[in-house]
């Protein structure tokens, strides 16, 4: 079980480190996908890093799509897990807001891409390019989920320096036997060495000492236990011998108890976040429903352009992901 245990925190440190690549790979790219797409609209400019005539937009406008198509490809493939999910949530009925982000990003991408292809016949369609809003939604959700992960491996992290506090093996006082502490009954006296952790909850018999409860409640100076005073499993016993009678094992001992809580506390939603959940259920349904109404009016309104219809709807798609952003967040 241990070594299970191991292997899955191994393997989870591994993803965390593969998704912290790909995010700082999506930021890059889409930092330069920024740039090449909306530097040029800045009124002071950028002198220092001007696009080489290649790519621009007004003397090649195709080499301008092509490059934005290279650089929006890369952030796509860092974010395929938005795609994955919220595709595979939207077919079984149930969208979420990573199905929001999929559709936004992957129509903003899809519709980008047709305009590309139409560049050659009118260069004007270079105008209708939207890469990079493709790349900076999914870049910024992405940053949200890391920072959600690398918070969760950092609470199991705790979980599992608290199991270590706890000794693997007791002395019995009245034999000198080591025993493993779990099998420790309330009753069983035992006998603290100096240096040594405390093996469970329980009420000093004999003796005194002072135990550093620091890693348990905080408290940077020891505190001094005589007869009668409370141990708590996990501290570590400084100076004096001391026979503790147990009277906490198990489940009931308040190392576990702490454990318990703060395992119950991260796999427990907040109230806010049920609540996030439930307006997501409707919010991502009714948004692209607007959608689909906003491509149709403006397709008979415009006189049946398809283009001005695929980007009118595709806005809305678009405009949400923020909104996406923050009750995920």
């Amino acid at each position: 079980a241990p070594a299970a245990a191991q292997d899955a925190e191994d393997a989870e440190a591994a993803a965390l480190k593969r998704r912290k690549v790909e995010l700082i790979a999506a930021a890059v790219f889409s930092a330069v996908l920024l740039y090449v797409s909306m530097g040029q609209m800045l009124p002071f400019g950028l002198p220092a890093l001007p696009l080489p005539d290649l790519f621009s937009m007004h003397t090649h406008p195709m080499n301008f799509a092509v490059l934005q198509l290279i650089l929006a490809v890369p952030v796509l493939y860092c974010g395929r897990n938005f795609f994955q999910g919220g595709f595979k949530s939207l077919f079984h009925g149930n969208p979420n807001m990573d199905s929001l982000v999929a559709i936004g990003s992957g129509c903003s991408f899809a519709y980008s891409l047709v305009m590309t292809f139409l560049i050659s016949d009118d260069p004007s369609y270079v105008h209708n390019l939207y890469y990079e809003s493709a790349a900076v939604v999914l870049t910024l959700v992405s940053l949200g989920k890391f920072l959600e992960s690398r918070n969760m491996q950092k609470t199991k992290g705790a979980i599992t320096a608290l199991m270590q506090l706890s000794p693997d093996t007791a002395i019995l006082a009245d034999t000198g036997r080591e025993v493993p502490t779990s099998q420790l009954k309330v009753g069983d006296v035992v006998l603290v060495k100096p240096g040594a952790r405390v093996p469970a909850d329980g009420t000093v018999t004999q003796g005194e000492s002072s135990v550093n409860e620091a890693m348990l409640t905080g408290e940077s100076l020891p505190v001094e236990k005589a007869v009668g005073s409370e141990v708590i499993g996990g501290s570590v016993n400084e100076n004096g011998v001391l026979y503790v009678q147990v009277t906490r094992t198990g489940d009931d001992s308040t190392l576990s108890r702490i454990i318990r809580f703060v395992e119950d506390a991260q796999g427990r939603k907040a109230p806010i976040s049920k609540t996030a959940d439930k307006v997501a259920g409707v919010f991502v349904p009714v948004v692209m429903v607007i959608a689909a109404v906003t491509a149709v009016a403006w397709f008979f309104a415009s006189g049946y352009d398809i283009t001005k219809a695929l980007t009118t709807g595709v806005a809305v798609l678009v405009i949400s992901c923020p909104c996406a952003l923050g009750l995920a967040t």
